[in-house]
């Protein structure tokens, strides 16, 4: 038979334990969610990415086509 000093112990040690457990569980599931909100994070900096790409890509095209009509009407007597 286990004392009844011993059986408080031992109580009190499954408590904490099935604690411990339960906050790890909870921990878990927060880093998984938290990591499903990293891949939809960095889902979304790959298109803004693109996108900024994209923009500057443009925006190189618009400067060449100013740059040759400014150079146009150099040659253009006034």
């Amino acid at each position: 038979m286990v004392p009844e000093a011993e059986q408080g112990l031992l109580g009190s040690l499954e408590e904490k334990i099935t604690n411990l457990l339960s906050k790890y569980q909870e921990m878990k599931k927060e880093k998984e969610e938290m990591a499903a909100s990293l891949e939809l994070e960095k889902e979304k900096i790959i298109k803004l990415e693109k996108k900024l790409e994209f923009f500057s890509k443009d925006r190189e095209k618009v400067k060449t086509r100013i740059d040759q009509l400014l150079h146009r009407l150099k040659g253009v007597d006034i």
